[in-house]
């Protein structure tokens, strides 16, 4: 899944930080944020024809996701 040194360290340190989340808050909750927050990301950096695609490809992809624990 990921492909090199940057994206493993960044990673790790997001699981972390959720890690911490975790004690204050309810996992729907930060997973909701999560969510918002990346597609946010998207939307800002890509093109509309891209974040479309983007969004349709998660969707699709929605029965491949396995969980975290």
């Amino acid at each position: 899944m990921l492909d090199n040194e940057t994206e493993r360290e960044l990673y790790s340190k997001y699981m972390a930080f959720n890690r911490i989340m975790l004690e204050e808050y309810e996992a729907l909750e930060i997973a909701a944020i999560m969510v918002i927050q990346g597609l946010s990301f998207y939307r800002t950096v890509m093109s509309e024809e891209d974040y479309q695609r983007i969004v349709k490809t998660i969707y699709d992809k929605r029965d491949s996701v396995h969980t975290s624990v």
